[in-house]
This record gives structure tokens, sequence and C-alpha cells, in this order.
């Protein structure tokens, strides 16, 4: 990581120190964002190298690797390939160690180095549990194909299963979706990643741009969210965000990002523009006070059970067979 650090955290108990708001970039070579590709890569890192905020978020599944193309070309031009902080995702569907060793492998060749940090991206199908997923994990890291583990989409339950398990490596992060407008993790999850020293990564912290402030759903990404939409028409949080940043002299995204670190959680804030990485480094340092957070806090009350008190993004993959779900995600990722 380069010297300077923006809202500097440390990943679990004996993990590395990063930003303090990761650069998620799941739009890059996909469709549903429309044509996000080599000059939008080359945009948010070079913006990402002035400002220090050199972690990204990405996934083999993203743009079906096209993303972590973009990345890896994108951090070469700027010279900043081995100062950049990379977590990348292998599908919770390898359920074998040649299955992910041969996932890192493929994101090694298109990054153009090993990710710092391999995440599962959802726990394993059944009757695999979060033990496997560990196993798999811990001999990945052994054999170098990745610096660190942590798991995305588990919760609480599957979380400190994942935790007892591992023996030779440390699971570092719990990547779940979490927001204003999704306040879920904060019934059971949270509490237990805190007991287990487990940090909290945030996708979707801004509701694909709707507590920024976009209200308009002019793309399929916007279209098919839910939380999006039922954001996006919310007027007393759209106007608490507002009031909030008229108080801070901050943006509505940049107070949305920093109301999550307020609750201890790193966000992961998508990234197509100079201006959203800006933002995402003003968030990484911004201190909102304490009654800014609780007025945040009571507007967005209702999405503490809108979306149901138990975690379970992705959890209808746990149902499919691994062979089924990769041909499914083809079949998805060739339209996507």
């Amino acid at each position: 990581m380069p010297s300077r650090v923006p809202g500097a955290v440390r990943l679990g108990r004996r993990g590395p120190v990063v930003p303090g708001v990761a650069l998620g970039l799941w739009q890059l070579g996909g469709r549903l964002w429309g044509r996000v590709g080599e000059g939008a890569a080359d945009e948010v890192v070079g913006a990402a190298a002035e400002t220090g905020l050199l972690f990204f978020d990405t996934a083999e599944l993203y743009g079906a690797g096209r993303s972590e193309e973009l990345l890896g070309a994108a951090l070469r031009r700027h010279g900043v390939l081995g100062e950049a902080f990379i977590v990348t995702k292998v599908a919770g569907y390898r359920v074998t160690g040649r299955g992910v060793a041969g996932a890192l492998e493929a994101s090694a060749r298109r990054l153009g180095r090993s990710p710092d940090l391999v995440l599962y991206h959802w726990p394993p199908p059944l009757p695999f549990t979060p033990c496997r997923a560990v196993r798999l994990l811990e001999e990945a890291v052994e054999r170098g194909l990745a610096g660190y583990m942590g798991v995305s989409n588990f919760n609480a339950h599957e979380l400190r299963e994942a935790v007892e398990c591992a023996k030779r490596h440390e699971v570092l992060v719990d990547q779940v979706h979490y927001s204003l407008a999704h306040r879920v993790p904060e019934h059971r999850l949270i509490p237990v990643a805190r007991e287990l020293g487990v940090a909290v990564m945030a996708w979707g912290p801004l509701a694909k741009g709707a507590l920024a402030g976009k209200t308009r759903a002019d793309n399929a990404a916007r279209l098919l969210d839910p939380v999006f939409r039922e954001a996006a028409r919310d007027r007393g949080l759209q106007e608490a965000l507002r009031r909030a940043a008229e108080a801070t002299g901050k943006t509505m995204a940049v107070v949305a990002l920093a109301w999550l670190r307020a609750r201890g959680a790193l966000p992961v804030a998508g990234a197509r523009r100079r201006r959203h990485v800006l933002q995402a480094a003003e968030a990484a340092e911004t201190t909102l006070p304490g009654e800014v957070v609780e007025m945040l806090d009571r507007a967005s009350r209702r999405y503490l059970t809108r979306w149901g008190t138990c975690y379970r993004e992705l959890h209808w993959n746990r149902y499919i067979p691994p062979p089924l779900q990769a041909l499914l995600y083809r079949i998805i990722l060739r339209g996507v």
C-alpha cells in the first residue's frame, strides 16, 4: 500500500492495514451499468493513485473476468500494480481445491499478479458446509495464490462456523449487503463479527446511487434492484440525507458512506468516475457528528426489518448443485 492510507483500518485481528473505504468494480466490463470499460478503469485508477485509495474490490464473475482484466491493465499503465491492495472473489460453486486454484490462477493472469485477499463469494451449496469453503481458502493461501482470506455473504451462523473451522489462517472479513437502506446485518451478523474480530465490508453502500441522490432507474442494474427503487422514493430518508449533507458540508454520498464507517463497517463504494473515487476518499476520512448519525439512524429505522432480520443474500445458490450453478452463471453472464 502507498505511504498515505486514507482512514486506515486493520482487517481482522492481525490482518493488513487498508484504507477505510474500498473501490468496488462490479460495474467494469459488464452490461448492467451500460458501457463501462477501459476508459472508466483508467479514470478510477488514476484518481485512486492521486488520493492513496488504492484498495480495489472485484471478482471472477464481474463481467465474466473482464473487471479483473481491466483493473490489472489500468494498474499497470499507472505504475501502481504493486502498491494496490486487491480483493477478488471465487464463486461459491467452486467446492474443490482444483476449482478454487484454477479460478485464482485465472484471476492472477487477468490482474497481472495474485490478489492480496480472496473471498468465497457466497456460502457453498448444500450439503457442503462453511468449513469446506475455509479449507479451500486456506489451501489457496498456503499455495501462495492469495495473501489473505475471507468470506462474503455469510450470515452470522455461517460466519461463526467458518471462523471456528479456520486453523492456519484468519478469516479477515465478511463482505455483506449493508447500507442505510438495507440494515439486515445489524441484527445478528455484525454483533457476531465484532465478537470474532472479523471486519465487515459493506457492498451496495449507496443502494446503487439512491443514497447519493439518484432517483431515476436509468440502467438495468437499478431497474432490477428493489432496494434502489425503495430508497429512491423514500422522501424521509432522502430529506435526512440532504439535511446531513448541508450540516456537514459534504455530499449525500460521502455522508452515507461515513455513516457506515460510524457503524464500524468498511464500505465498498462502486466507482466508475473520478468523482466517485474522490468522494470515497473523502468519506474514508470523514467522522460524522453524533447527532447526524442519530438522525440518519432514525430516518432509516424501517430498513432494520424491511428486508427481514436474517441475512440471506445469494443464499438461493445453496440449493443448486455446483455444476448447475456454474452453468447458470455462464448463461447469466453472457447476457450481462
